[in-house]
């Protein structure tokens, strides 16, 4: 099935057919009116989708966009189907049969939407699919035509975006925010892991960003990893501990489109945590490494996974250790000595264990690209469940 086009290259001659699915047409006509797609491009979308003439009124019942340049409806039949207390058929002035819908969401009210012809459950659905791409069409127009009495605070419109829910009047207060969702921003979270909470809590509310707080944890967006840490440096600054690293913030993907809002901050999370386990003061989706890979899977995944390549010592922590400080130093004897303060025969003692008990040189380059990605995966484990417990006091990952 094809997907109406974007602003960027005008409007698509081909797209959605009769056989569309409801919530797949919402998305897409969703997603293009966020590129920068008209209502125009809506409507015959709409008219692809439901094999019918289109056409979208007035609050008074008047065209406001059509795709057979017809009449509207009276201002009473107009009032009436807004009000639930008409329709959904109804007639139209120049004398055809219609199926009426009010374009709403909430006290969003932006006009009735007419598909002419019969119109069974699949067409009424159809057109229902087209509602929140033309509210946030009225919104972004800004041209009187939109009734907009529900507003969002700023930690209303980040909670929106980080549960995926782009109603058009987050949509409105998101564009006021700055925030341009043609282009989403990634996710971000920041964690405080300090004791002034009072100024930890003043330093977001005067933040040019718009914040999301729920207690040491604070839910934003930002265009790059450069925003991020001059955000996070300026928080850190105004809390006035004299510990660099009680700041601590990450950064999701920039999704593709709003929805992918919720991925990107459930990325930023399982991040933050991260960093937190690994004492990374800033950590974001594009310097994650191979962790990239792993931010999608479930535990039981990465469990398997961890299990699978670091089974057999993964519960003897002085080899874990070990592990980690022989990979870390390439193989240097000296070096992992004088890092976990071990006699060189003792580090060699351990080394040949861990060889022995993998069945493998870690060094090797493939071994050593199972490992790491292994070792990353009980990392992030480690961190999914310290975020599980809800627990703030620092705690250092297996070893």
């Amino acid at each position: 099935m094809g997907t109406i086009a974007g602003a960027r290259s005008g409007p698509a001659r081909e797209g959605p057919g009769p056989d569309a699915e409801p919530a797949v047409l919402e998305r897409e006509l969703t997603e293009a009116v966020l590129a920068g797609a008209a209502r125009s491009d809506v409507l015959h979308a709409l008219a692809r989708a439901t094999d019918r003439q289109v056409r979208l009124l007035s609050v008074e019942g008047a065209p406001l966009a059509t795709t057979d340049g017809g009449a509207g409806v009276s201002a009473a039949v107009a009032d009436g189907v807004l009000a639930d207390a008409t329709g959904p058929v109804v007639d139209t002035l120049d004398g055809l049969r219609a199926t009426a819908l009010p374009v709403r969401a909430g006290a969003t009210v932006a006009g009735v939407l007419l598909t002419l012809g019969p119109g069974g459950p699949h067409v009424r659905a159809l057109a229902g699919a087209a509602v929140t791409a033309l509210l946030i069409d009225a919104v972004r127009a800004g041209d009187g035509s939109v009734e907009v009495s529900a507003r969002h605070s700023p930690a209303e419109v980040i909670a929106a975006l980080r549960a995926g829910t782009v109603s058009p009047s987050v949509c409105a207060e998101a564009v006021g925010l700055g925030i341009d969702l043609r282009r989403p921003p990634a996710g971000a979270v920041l964690h405080y892991g300090g004791s002034r909470l009072r100024a930890w809590s003043t330093a977001l509310t005067w933040l040019e960003h718009p914040v999301q707080q729920e207690g040491r944890t604070a839910w934003t967006v930002v265009p790059d990893e450069s925003a991020l840490a001059r955000l996070r440096n300026r928080v850190r600054l105004m809390t006035g501990d004299d510990c660099a690293d009680l700041v601590v913030a990450a950064s999701g993907s920039h999704p593709d489109s709003p929805v992918g809002m919720a991925g990107s901050f459930a990325e930023a999370e399982r991040l933050l945590g991260l960093a937190r386990i690994q004492r990374v003061p800033l950590l974001t989706f594009d310097r994650c490494g191979v962790v990239q890979a792993l931010l999608p899977l479930p535990r039981v995944r990465l469990e398997a996974y961890a299990e699978a390549h670091l089974g057999p010592i993964r519960h003897r922590p002085e080899l874990m250790v070990t592990l980690r400080a022989w990979l870390a130093e390439r193989g240097s004897r000296q070096s992992v000595s004088q890092q976990l303060h071990l006699h060189r025969n003792s580090v060699g003692y351990r080394v040949a264990q861990i060889k022995n008990l993998l069945g493998t040189d870690p060094l090797l380059p493939a071994a050593s690209a199972e490992i790491h990605l292994a070792l990353a995966a009980l990392d992030l484990l480690a961190a999914d469940d310290r975020r599980l417990r809800g627990d703030d006091e620092p705690v250092s990952p297996l070893r």
